[in-house]
């Protein structure tokens, strides 16, 4: 009766949104297990947020670091934690763009396969 879909969530990512489980983000991203311990730990955490402050929001994504990456890096990103495909398809145009979305999210294991 547990359905593994019930852990999932949606990360929003230029206006789209990315389905993915909780675990397997907590596992792999040091940023998104501090999230998700900070909003175990506090019901009115700054990460919980309301639609109705549409105009805060604006002001509040240079803090986002979602804000900052392309829905595609972050696609290509979950599906690759989540074992959806093998491999990242690094490239000269591509790598950049890995290396800045693991740094920001604190990933370790896709920093290391960006270094390779």
């Amino acid at each position: 009766d547990n359905d593994p879909k019930d852990d999932n969530i949606l990360l929003e990512v230029e206006g789209q949104h990315i389905e993915v489980n909780e675990k397997c983000l907590v596992e792999n991203s040091i940023h998104f297990s501090r999230i998700f311990e900070d909003i175990s730990l506090h019901a009115d955490s700054e990460y919980l947020t309301e639609d109705e402050d549409e105009e805060e929001d604006e002001e509040e994504d240079t803090d986002n670091p979602l804000a900052q990456i392309s829905f595609a890096t972050m696609k290509t990103l979950v599906n690759y934690i989540s074992k959806v495909q093998t491999d990242l398809q690094l490239s000269e145009g591509n790598v950049k763009d890995f290396q800045k979305t693991a740094r920001l999210l604190n990933f370790p294991a896709i920093e290391k396969t960006c270094q390779r």
